[in-house]
């Protein structure tokens, strides 16, 4: 029990902190209201389409909804990072709930049906601000990394619940009012969602941004998938959501033809089938508030790739509605966890400056994946059969969450917390005003470097590509053959070459075994430079150098 208490109270103490933090709160209570809202208006459209072209009709929409939402949302969502995040999280929603009034008032005014799916299609198109925003403004406002992953945990379950709601309060809608009155709902929602949203204020970052352009979008969301595929710590969990929503796509088509062919439980029981998933949803964010404040994920996602395949396998072997009922909350309960452990993972490794653009693409990658697995379903079903389809999507997925496990524990290995590297950082004055989440992150970047007696660390007139701290040992610092400076533990240097983009200015020599702490060029510059405060005190430490005591 002792045991059981020590794993559960620190996630518990960052529940708690979450609970009582008041901007993530209005975040979450947002957010929740933009999942009521989201649901209906799916529900609502496909049930308009099919009412006047039948299941033909209803597919084409999904298309022209999904596509054009699939490929703007990089570019939607990287408002994030060029303007305030909890501005663009308030303007998203409101343009959502104008959107989808409007579509709502063609619909109730009986407006061509071209109208109406193009005010649907900007909509959807809107709609694809939500998440990534929402999901990159959090560390922000997070105080801690374990109330990060608690804040995550608690955004899944306002996805469950949300979308639980959304979809009874639309059936339940369309019996009694009809499509238009669903937009109405929706847009309410969003609404009011809008107007939780302004009692948000971030702490102002302070970074510096370009004046805005239209065409920037362009470049920001070709940064974003170029981190993704760059950077060796977003491919692991990314391609593992590519993966999840292509077999979340074909499970959703599948499950279809069980309910109603197989075990003939007529529609009543696609809708039973939902609610089950729903009920895992919340399952499972339950399970990730302990799994997700863990510091080391990568076997946390094995798992639940594994479970994934779990519910898979049960789905393919059903003969019953209680298997169906457990095969579709173990099913729920895999995707929420899989979602907020990778979403956790971006968070901890991707920078701020491009998390959201990040987010936009993992968006992306939802909406057309989703859609490719949607339509790789049926043809699996014709080859394979309906036990064997399940049971593909399932191994895929376990596969997946295999091949990408060495990377997963490469960023374990790099997530442990560097107490030791983040002493150091707090000591220099150009760091300080970080974030504690970004310094955190900085402090994974170092790599330790030996230095025995003798060595030259950096040598006068080269050209520079790092910025240094010292760890250990005793370090001299030569201009012009002369010794001017001996630097040791805690301090730092390499800072000036950097900055001006001019030759290394000094020679720092080893007179001792020791050991330094080394930073990239271009992390070092995206860090101390984004930020105001940062930059500041960088540039007035390497100008006081240049004048009296130059380190580099």
């Amino acid at each position: 029990m002792n045991r059981l208490l020590a794993h559960l109270g620190p996630p518990l103490r960052a529940l708690k902190g979450v609970l009582g933090n008041r901007p993530i709160t209005r975040m979450e209570l947002a957010f929740l209201l933009f999942n009521v809202a989201e649901p209906a208006m799916w529900v609502a459209i496909l049930v308009y389409a099919f009412d006047r072209g039948g299941t033909r009709a209803a597919g084409f929409v999904t298309i022209l909804l999904m596509v054009p939402a699939g490929i703007l949302a990089p570019l939607v969502a990287s408002l994030g990072d060029r303007f305030p995040k909890e501005r663009v999280v308030r303007f998203g929603y409101f343009a959502q709930a104008v959107t989808t009034a409007a579509v709502g008032a063609a619909i109730a005014t009986d407006a061509a049906a071209g109208l109406v799916y193009g005010l649907a299609t900007l909509a959807a198109i809107t709609y694809t601000t939500g998440r990534p925003n929402h999901h990159a403004l959090l560390p922000g406002l997070s105080r801690t990394p374990e109330e990060l992953a608690a804040a995550n945990s608690v955004s899944s379950l306002m996805e469950g619940v949300g979308g639980t709601i959304g979809s009874i309060a639309s059936t339940v809608m369309l019996a009694v009012s009809g499509v238009g009155a669903v937009y109405g709902l929706a847009a309410a929602a969003l609404f009011l969602a809008a107007a939780t949203m302004l009692g948000v204020h971030a702490s102002a970052d302070g970074r510096a941004r370009d004046a805005f352009r239209p065409w920037f979008l362009l470049t920001d969301a070709w940064q974003g998938l170029a981190t993704v595929v760059r950077s060796p710590d977003a491919r692991p969990p990314v391609a593992i959501t590519a993966v999840l929503t292509a077999a979340v796509g074909a499970v959703g088509v599948l499950t279809v033809p069980l309910a109603l062919e197989k075990l003939d439980l007529g529609d009543p029981g696609v809708g039973y089938v939902t609610t089950m998933i729903s009920v895992g949803l919340l399952v499972g964010a339950a399970a990730s508030v302990v799994l997700a404040a863990r510091r080391r994920l990568a076997l946390a996602i094995v798992f639940s790739a594994a479970w994934f395949a779990v519910s898979a396998v049960l789905y393919g072997v059903t003969a019953t509605v209680l298997v169906l009922t457990i095969a579709s909350i173990v099913y729920g309960s895999a995707i929420t966890l899989l979602d907020v452990l990778g979403r956790t993972l971006l968070q901890r490794t991707v920078r701020g400056d491009v998390l959201t653009r990040v987010f936009g693409a993992v968006e992306a990658l939802w909406l057309l994946g989703y859609g490719a697995g949607a339509a790789a379903a049926p043809l699996l079903e014709r080859w394979l059969g309906l036990g064997a389809a399940f049971a593909v999507c399932g191994g895929v997925m376990l596969v997946a969450g295999l091949a990408a496990f060495s990377g997963l524990r490469r960023i374990d290995q790099r997530t442990v917390v560097p107490e030791r590297q983040l002493s150091l950082l707090r000591r220099i004055p150009m760091f300080a005003p970080l974030p504690p989440i970004d310094l955190e992150r900085i402090a994974r970047q170092l790599d330790r470097i030996q230095v025995p007696s003798g060595t030259e660390v950096i040598r006068q007139g080269d050209i520079g590509d790092r910025f240094y701290a010292v760890d250990a040992g005793s370090f001299e610092i030569v201009r012009d053959g002369t010794a001017i400076a001996t630097a040791v533990e805690g301090d730092y240097f390499g800072e000036i070459a950097l900055l001006h983009d001019v030759p290394r200015t000094a020679t720092v020599r080893a007179t001792s075994d020791g050991a330094v702490w080394a930073l990239d060029q271009e992390e070092f510059l995206a860090t101390v430079t984004g930020l105001p405060q940062a930059a500041s005190a960088a540039h007035a430490i390497s100008e006081e150098r240049r004048r009296t005591t130059p380190a580099s």
